[in-house]
């Protein structure tokens, strides 16, 4: 896994992955994915830019728990999907303003092999930012996608 690391609260992951842009864009965009690769929780969106983005799951109000929630910036199927994501209102009361921009981009390596890059940028103060920074380079979100996604090939 190549990492590098961008200044202004931005990390930038990417990672090669064993199987087609389609099999990653699943890991990433569907129920069945995100299940897979975010504790359990489904994504909700149609997916429109300016679209309100959720993920729920288990959690203190039951099994249908808001955990974070957003608004799509683009979504261009197999290459680019963004959206702002923000903590929950049960887990940060200024949920509003604390934020990250998450931007997924899938490439093409070579036949059957899919790079894929994700940056995230957090607003300043933002406690996930000095979490995610803790642990960079590694990224066992990357890790769970791409071995969801090499399971379906």
């Amino acid at each position: 896994m190549a990492n590098q690391e961008q200044s202004n609260n931005s990390l930038t992951y990417e990672i090669q992955i064993k199987a087609k842009p389609e099999h990653v864009w699943k890991a990433i965009t569907t129920s069945e994915g995100t299940q897979a690769t975010l504790f359990g929780c489904s994504i909700e969106s149609t997916f429109e830019p300016g679209a309100r983005i959720e993920f729920r799951g288990a959690g203190p109000d039951g099994d249908h728990t808001l955990h974070v929630y957003g608004f799509v910036r683009s979504f261009k199927p197999f290459a680019e999907f963004s959206y702002e994501q923000h903590p929950a209102p049960a887990y940060n009361e200024n949920h509003e303003t604390v934020y990250c921009d998450m931007t997924f981009k899938l490439n093409v390596a070579d036949a059957g092999t899919t790079r894929l890059e994700l940056t995230c940028i957090w607003t300043d103060g933002n406690p996930g930012y000095e979490h995610a920074k803790a642990d960079f380079p590694a990224s066992e979100y990357m890790d769970a996608i791409k071995s969801f996604a090499e399971s379906l090939t």
